[in-house]
């Protein structure tokens, strides 16, 4: 089978960029579900090797001596309402790091986490990433312009040390995996039937 065909076939399978949610989790109570959150990365991780060798002029073995964690910098942008709730957020997070002195607080009065779930096509949770020890290193400049109408956006650097993640359908033979397909079909169905409860839909 082509890849084409197999790709047709499967698409309902497949997931999409747009389908995310965002939870953030900083010091003093600040909480955010992330609702205007448009776009954000998943972070990536490599392991960092130095090269040596047991002869003189015998070939390089790579040692791995470092995990990198995707740089430690995630970028998140988010749409503006008219309150700038989570600029005032993110704001109210940095007054946290540092006093009207400019001395720097402690790590551990400072830092939080934030969770990014990737979402299938049912809105059920497949893949999900924690940032640790994260903390908002920078806000960048909005654009202000007369003669421009679109929806005001800002962009914040969320840095962090590392991160782990966790897989709602790590595959574990056919029957695990048939088991896992009719859960996700059930819990589906009932997130419609409280939707149509609540909302009409």
């Amino acid at each position: 089978m082509k890849i084409n065909q197999f790709m047709a076939a499967h698409l309902d399978n497949m997931t999409r960029q747009n389908r995310f949610n965002v939870e953030i989790f900083g010091p003093a109570n600040i909480r955010s579900r992330g609702l205007r959150c448009n776009s954000i990365s998943l972070p990536g991780k490599q392991i960092i090797y130095a090269e040596g060798t047991e002869y003189g002029a015998g070939p390089m073995r790579k040692h791995p001596n470092k995990v990198d964690y995707g740089g430690g910098l995630l970028t998140m942008s988010f749409l503006c309402d008219h309150t700038f709730e989570d600029k005032q957020l993110m704001e109210l997070w940095q007054s946290y790091i540092f006093d009207e002195g400019y001395g720097f607080q402690y790590q551990d009065d400072y830092t939080g986490t934030v969770k990014i779930t990737q979402l299938g096509m049912d809105e059920i949770p497949i893949y999900e990433v924690e940032l640790h020890e994260a903390w908002p290193q920078n806000i960048q400049e909005q654009t202000l312009d007369a003669s421009a109408s679109e929806i005001q956006t800002f962009t914040c650097g969320m840095a962090f040390r590392s991160w782990s993640s966790s897989f709602e359908n790590s595959p574990s033979g056919l029957l695990g995996g048939l088991f896992k397909k009719y859960k996700r079909k059930i819990t589906s169905k009932i997130d419609r039937k409280i939707d149509e409860e609540l909302f009409g839909n």
